[in-house]
């Protein structure tokens, strides 16, 4: 009986552990912050991350099509 608690704490604590990891993981990533002006240019290319126009359908720097 005492087997059996014992190893039901030691597989919390691993299960605990191991989420508490995973979850540490998924915040070192920065969030997407698309910039706003006035001019028009607020999207940036996904690729080489210049400065875009609403209407571009490929970007103006890199070439790559967009869509």
């Amino acid at each position: 009986m005492l087997e059996m608690a014992l190893a039901a704490l030691l597989v919390s604590v691993a299960i605990f552990a191991i989420g508490g990891r995973a979850s540490t993981t998924s915040h070192t990533a920065a969030p997407l912050v698309l910039p706003e002006a006035e001019d028009g240019t607020d999207l940036p290319c996904p690729w080489c991350r210049a400065q875009t126009r609403e209407a571009d359908d490929h970007c103006p720097s890199c070439g790559q099509r967009f869509g």
